[in-house]
């Protein structure tokens, strides 16, 4: 009679971890889970994701619909970080305990609508940077004053010179012409003045 050999296996152990051990992702985890070889118990089995340097941020157990699966579900979806994931589980068939980790990383590329939405802003604060420096020193900007008239190389003077110098020499001419009057009135001789006869009364 031939024998026949059976492998018998103890303990609810990992087979699959979700997302994979020592894996990367780039997409957040929504849930965590956990295939084991043997049924698990619900009481006493327990699957906790924390955050690698921070707290828990998911708690789970025994999946209803399939005694050989653990689930987590955090309450929003796994972002960038390491995390960690600790298991225990108590054998349906046998009632042995079991525990065990694994580890996983999440890293979210930046989504193009964040990258769209950011550019407007900083183009806007950009702009409205120098348009406000712009603005303030107009403000401040001291008033500027009106070119002097300078000489040119004929000794004329430019722009409205000519009005300025047109008046004097009409003054000048004036005064001269009355300079030569008064000096013709006081070169004439003048007509000496008959003596008064006095009158004898009658």
């Amino acid at each position: 009679m031939a024998a026949r050999l059976v492998i018998v296996q103890a303990h609810a152990e990992l087979d699959k971890p979700t997302p994979a051990d020592k894996a990367t992702v780039t997409q957040p985890v929504a849930v965590v889970s956990g295939t084991f070889v043997q049924r698990v118990n619900p009481t006493g089995s327990s699957l906790v994701v924390k955050l690698v340097g921070g707290g828990t941020v998911a708690t789970g157990g025994v999946d209803p619909a399939n005694a050989k699966q653990m689930l987590a579900t955090p309450a929003t979806p796994l972002g960038s970080g390491a995390y960690l994931v600790q298991w225990t589980t108590v054998s349906l068939d046998d009632g042995e305990l079991a525990r065990g980790t694994w580890t996983f990383t999440v890293a979210v590329a930046p989504s193009a609508a964040a990258t769209t939405v950011a550019s407007p802003s900083a183009s806007s604060s950009a702009s409205a940077a120098p348009s406000a420096a712009a603005t303030a020193g107009a403000t401040i900007a001291p008033p500027s004053t009106a070119p002097t008239p300078q000489p040119s190389a004929a000794g004329d003077t430019t722009g409205s010179g000519s009005d300025v110098v047109l008046p004097i020499i009409v003054a000048l001419i004036v005064l001269g012409a009355g300079a030569a009057y008064l000096l013709s009135r006081r070169n004439r001789p003048t007509t000496p003045t008959p003596p008064t006869t006095p009158t004898t009364p009658t």
